[in-house]
């Protein structure tokens, strides 16, 4: 059983923190794995909803420096998590 899983099974609340490697992931993501979030239009929201979406955790921490981070970080926020198979999808693409 990974940590993940474990914390998931106690009631462990998990908090993630460096969602977007301190932004090294904007611009990094492959075509066919940004296909995959649909309504998300840019990388860090992409990043925020892999994070959230991984099973056990709780909270994706992010920083935002500026008002364009808040309005992008609340349209993530208004979508609801992946769920557990479109999760594993991801993990899959190449």
């Amino acid at each position: 059983m990974g940590a993940l899983e474990a914390a998931q099974r106690f009631g462990v609340t998990v908090m993630c923190s460096a969602s977007l490697l301190q932004a090294r992931l904007l611009g990094q993501l492959p075509g066919p794995l940004r296909a995959q979030f649909g309504a998300l239009t840019t990388d860090a929201q992409r990043a925020i909803q892999f994070t959230r979406s991984a099973p056990g955790v709780t909270t994706a921490l992010v920083g935002m420096s500026r008002i364009e981070h808040v309005d992008e970080n609340v349209a993530t926020a208004k979508l609801p998590p992946l769920d557990e198979a479109a999760f594993k999808r991801l993990l899959t693409q190449r």
